[in-house]
């Protein structure tokens, strides 16, 4: 095991200095108190709620895919180098100090974070999905709970830690009952590669979205449903209708709302298979958030966006 401790630079704009902006697609979002954090390749970025100026908060040497929040002074990053190693950073805010330490041979597409276990789950493109307790410099090494048999691409925790689920480019969802010592539970309904996962608040049920412009609820005990089809297509020719990705979920106390490559915004009935269209970006989402407001988050091309 190898633990490395980066320093990173923390620039803080004034007025009439140059603006510091995201590079190419906004692929995480991470919540803290009044504070929205998010990364791109310009690295990680944070603005205030009610600003529209972001402040450079890290600019690591390696990709960064993803971010989350695991508690008031921290984030938890995962990226790496394509083909060369997969990394999980944890960057102290304050001090913008990040130990980083190399899990993978490939890149971390995705990360999770469980408070109540204290443990990272992450999704690898070779198809492993690993579990990794912190602090990040324990001797323990990474677990790898199950296997896809394609990327791995989304990954997320019940709210109580207990239940793992991951969504993999094979188009299957892969269910596991932590510390119950059984197989994982394979869900194949999608019929192409799932891009994103979030559980609802009351950790009951789970919604995953894919290539194939659908999303899947599923109850935690593996039941099907209902299925929201043909999202992001119901403007697109008969001779232009290659499938929309559903890039993004989320999902708070009320509310189910899904992304898609195609820049829609779309917002999933609690009681039906109906959808309704919230808003056209015209840009790909990437990546969704609800902050401590219910105000929702939309990462895009090089923006950040509030709905």
């Amino acid at each position: 095991m190898r633990v490395v401790f980066l320093t990173l630079c923390l620039r803080t704009l004034s007025f009439g200095a140059e603006e510091v902006c995201h590079v190419g697609p906004v692929t995480g979002i991470a919540i803290g108190e009044n504070t929205i954090y998010s990364c791109s390749q310009a690295g990680i970025l944070c603005r205030d709620e009610s600003s529209t100026t972001f402040v450079e908060v890290a600019a690591p040497d390696f990709r960064i895919i993803n971010i989350v929040a695991i508690d008031d002074g921290q984030l938890a990053v995962c990226g790496g180098l394509p083909g060369t190693s997969g990394i999980i950073g944890i960057l102290d805010i304050a001090s913008s100090e990040m130990k980083t330490r190399t899990v993978s041979k490939d890149l971390i597409y995705a990360l999770a974070y469980s408070r109540p276990t204290g443990t990272l789950a992450v999704a690898c493109a070779d198809g492993n999905v690993k579990l990794l307790r912190l602090p990040l410099e324990s001797s323990d090494k990474p677990i790898v709970t199950h296997k896809h048999t394609a990327a791995a691409r989304a990954v997320a925790f019940s709210p109580e830690g207990k239940l793992l689920v991951s969504g993999g480019l094979d188009g299957v969802l892969l269910v596991t009952h932590l510390g119950e010592g059984r197989s994982p539970r394979v869900l194949q309904e999608h019929t192409a590669g799932v891009e994103s996962l979030t559980f609802s608040a009351d950790g009951k049920h789970v919604a995953s979205g894919a290539r194939d412009s659908k999303v899947r609820l599923h109850s935690t005990d593996g039941r099907l449903i209902r299925t929201y089809s043909g999202i992001g297509m119901e403007n697109a020719l008969a001779a232009e209708r290659l499938p929309a990705r559903v890039w993004a979920l989320a999902w708070d106390d009320t509310r189910l709302v899904a992304g898609t490559s195609k820049g829609q915004l779309y917002r999933l009935s609690n009681s039906d298979d109906q959808w309704t269209l919230l808003e056209n970006i015209r840009e790909s989402i990437y990546v969704l958030g609800f902050d401590s407001s219910g105000l929702l988050w939309a990462g895009s091309n090089a923006s950040l966006v509030r709905k």
